[in-house]
């Protein structure tokens, strides 16, 4: 009957090594749990947005040399979007504040504006600048190549 209560007394409770990996495992949890629930930083976010406009001004200028048409970004300063005939419409940051320098026969209104690329990629060329608390931003479109180069400063 000792025997017994003393078999049964050790299969009780926990080991420390069994405490240690369910505390290993919590801490994990909680440290993936506070980077899923904080909102990204707002120069990921101007990150973000740079490099999908600079990738909707490249597909733009692609379609335009593949169709053999003029193909257009429209800039909206008041939505701050864009809008492409390839990605559609993109959003730029909230907090951003958006320059646009184009050609004066792409300014629409004084906030819509667009660059157009040609068949044979050049383009009308132009500047984008977004400027965030943390960081800023310039798009560059070359007009005789028609290339877009994106900087993150």
């Amino acid at each position: 009957m000792a025997r017994l209560r003393r078999l049964s007394r050790r299969g009780a409770g926990f080991t420390l090594l069994e405490s240690l990996v369910v505390l290993a495992l919590m801490a994990l949890f909680a440290g993936m749990a506070t980077q899923l629930l904080r909102p990204p930083s707002g120069r990921l976010r101007l990150e973000s947005a740079t490099r999908s406009l600079c990738a909707s001004l490249r597909a733009t200028r692609a379609r335009a040399i593949a169709t053999n048409a003029e193909s257009a970004v429209l800039f909206d300063l008041d939505r701050k979007s864009y809008s492409s005939p390839v990605g559609g419409e993109g959003k730029l940051p909230a907090d951003a504040q958006i320059f646009l320098e184009i050609a004066h026969t792409q300014q629409l209104t004084d906030r819509l504006g667009a660059i157009t690329f040609f068949a044979d990629g050049t383009s009308t060329g132009g500047d984008v600048t977004l400027v965030t608390p943390q960081a800023r931003a310039t798009i560059g479109v070359n007009w005789l190549t028609g290339e877009a180069t994106c900087a993150l400063g």
